[in-house]
């Protein structure tokens, strides 16, 4: 947990031989004897770019070397596919070459949480997130449809919560439509990446079967037309993630490789939009997210808004607004 005008230590590295000098720069002492779940998203079914059980197989060593005890998490997802139940999930994991013999340690799945107000909002948080004292982030770094990209922030916002949660969170930043202050302008439907919205000159249509609730419609009314449910999607991410790792001692790692336009819960996570940049660990969520978008910025500049229409940095905002961590970070290469 970060404050707000904190300096935090991001440390870079390109080759994954480096991640014991980048341990270093955080004790792991208070890691030793205890269960430490190692908070992941193992891939969707069909997706090439998910983060590898090579990478998780490091972690695991490092962390065993460090006399910790730990094990590959993640929870099941609120639509019906290959992670919708505990065992899909876990026979995905498999054929993904997340096993024990592979990675080193076993693999535990969630399915139901324990309900954690942050911000006024309740989460179930997943009941061995909640349980455990000592956490480890493994994020992938690409790009989001919803959310312009997923880093920390959104693996614990939307993957370290219940299925029921995660609805809560999607119906929750959904626009609302208020007709006596509408103009007929149709910025909203210009700006919509889903073309859930239709204007004409006295007709404001609106298709919630192809809306995704990424608020941007809300964010670009002039008028304030449009509302939210509840609140921004990125806004509720960082309550959620906020909510997991409240209290708690983590150390996030973010591989900025394989990044794609779109999220590894996609089978059709489209192409890559940035070449292959390194890692990078930290232990503040919205520092080493920040750090990840300014890496990636100064390759491709502003690259997740141009493919997905989605400012990222808002997470990152909100993050920091709530005390869930701090922009401000001093990057260290090794």
């Amino acid at each position: 947990m970060g404050e707000k005008n904190r300096m935090n230590k991001v440390v870079f590295f390109t080759d994954i031989a480096k991640l014991p000098e980048s341990f270093s720069f955080f004790s792991l002492d208070s890691f030793a004897g205890k269960k430490v779940p190692v908070k992941l998203h193992m891939g969707e079914n069909k997706n090439p770019h998910f983060l590898k059980p090579e990478l998780a197989k490091e972690v695991v060593m490092q962390l065993k070397n460090a006399h910790a005890n730990p094990f590959l998490f993640d929870t099941t997802v609120a639509y019906h596919g290959s992670r919708y139940t505990k065992a899909e999930y876990k026979n995905l994991a498999q054929f993904h070459g997340f096993t024990r013999k592979k990675v080193g340690c076993g693999v535990i799945i969630d399915d139901t949480g324990v309900p954690t107000e942050v911000e006024g909002r309740t989460f179930e948080v997943a009941d061995h997130l909640n349980d455990a004292t000592h956490i480890f982030a493994l994020s992938h770094v690409k790009g989001h449809i919803q959310s312009g990209m997923g880093g920390a922030i959104k693996n614990f916002g939307m993957g370290g919560v219940t299925k029921e949660t995660k609805i809560r969170i999607h119906d929750g930043s959904y626009p609302v439509y208020e007709k006596d202050a509408c103009t007929y302008c149709g910025v909203c439907a210009e700006v919509c990446p889903f073309h859930a919205i239709k204007v004409n000159e006295m007709s404001w249509e609106y298709n919630e079967n192809k809306c995704f609730g990424c608020g941007a419609c809300v964010d670009a009314c002039p008028s304030k037309a449009l509302v939210y449910q509840d609140a921004d999607l990125q806004y509720l991410l960082a309550c959620s993630a906020k909510a997991c790792v409240q209290g708690k001692t983590v150390l996030y790692l973010n591989e900025l490789k394989r990044i794609a336009k779109g999220c590894d819960c996609d089978p059709n996570a489209g192409p890559i939009i940035c070449p292959d940049i390194g890692y990078l660990l930290s232990n503040d969520p919205v520092a080493i997210d920040k750090a990840s978008v300014d890496l990636i910025h100064k390759i491709k500049k502003n690259v997740f808004f141009k493919v997905n229409k989605i400012d990222p940095l808002k997470q990152i905002m909100y993050g920091e607004q709530i005390g869930l961590g701090s922009s401000r970070y001093q990057l260290l290469e090794v």
